[in-house]
């Protein structure tokens, strides 16, 4: 069984990310950690209580008003309150409940801060190895078809697998898009060898390829997608200032087509050091395990609802 984690606010626009993720979990199928981080750090145990009552609410309403009886109840959901913001805490929420996918709000409010939308999702994305699912506001259906726009002859094959994994979530087709700036005409051969390598990689169902001159490709994506009618955007970028270009005022203000589907991040899992170099981080490593085999087992003995 898959892992969703999603953390809310408690904005109108977290109903949205929770119904979309509702709607995920059914098809995956896959279960549901509701993680809400309060402010206040210095927050008593009742105060915390009654923020899990909210998200308990919230869950059982949605659950049943967005979903069929059946469907709803297939669902099975695990509440984590915790005081203090979503970016102390996310790193280790991903960890213990081994998160296959990260789904969060396009305009989430993090310790009680409200920035530019998509600050604070660029933020936790840099933080957590499985993929973000950024939702905007709105009600939305599944996507019918997919869209990923990457450098494919420099993007790291270890990145495909992410993407390879949510194909029961998202069973739909995918173009694989690669832009190039016209003076890299001479190199469209082998702009296409990357590409088509990477479907190759993939293993997805059904993907079609797509190389394209524009030396504004964020521009070009959005264009892209709006006529295919992509409903999810997928992207692999290099850094977090990549990743805000997604998110500029720019493109808000003009309501380009990319800012109002969600978008997949999808970032390199760190690698896991196998080797140490003296006996100090040979037991740091191994008080690292133990404290994550005790914090899973923890986590795990929580009852699901």
């Amino acid at each position: 069984m898959k892992t969703i984690l999603v953390p809310l606010d408690h904005t109108a626009a977290a109903e949205s990310t929770l119904a979309y993720a509702n709607k995920l979990a059914v098809r995956w199928p896959a279960e549901m950690v509701v993680l809400y981080c309060h402010p206040d750090v210095a927050a008593t145990p009742g105060a915390l209580q009654a923020e899990e009552q909210r998200l308990r609410s919230l869950v059982e309403r949605l659950r049943y008003q967005q979903l069929t009886r059946h469907d709803g109840r297939r669902i099975r959901y695990r509440y984590r309150v915790l005081s203090g913001c979503l970016h102390d805490h996310v790193q280790t929420e991903a960890l213990v409940c081994a998160a296959d996918l990260l789904v969060m709000g396009l305009e989430h409010v993090d310790c009680g801060r409200q920035e530019a939308p998509g600050n604070h999702a660029a933020a936790i994305t840099a933080l957590v190895s499985c993929p973000v699912l950024v939702v905007p506001a709105g009600r939305r259906s599944l996507p019918a078809r997919l869209a990923f726009c990457a450098n494919f002859t420099t993007l790291g094959l270890n990145i495909l697998p992410h993407l390879a994994a949510l194909e029961a979530a998202f069973p739909a087709p995918l173009d694989l898009v690669q832009f190039y700036a016209p003076s890299d005409r001479p190199r469209r051969r082998q702009l296409l060898q990357g590409l088509r390598r990477a479907g190759a990689h993939l293993g997805w169902p059904q993907t079609t390829a797509h190389l394209l001159e524009d030396d504004a490709p964020v521009e070009g994506i959005g264009e892209f997608c709006a006529r295919a009618q992509a409903q999810l955007l997928v992207i692999a970028p290099g850094s977090t200032a990549e990743l805000l270009r997604y998110f500029d005022g720019c493109y808000r203000a003009t309501n380009a087509y990319h800012t109002r589907i969600p978008l997949l991040v999808l970032r390199p899992a760190a690698p896991v050091p196998t080797t140490t170099c003296c006996d100090r981080c040979a037991e740091r490593l191994a008080r690292e395990a133990q404290a994550s085999v005790s914090l899973r087992a923890a986590y795990q003995a929580a009852p699901w609802v």
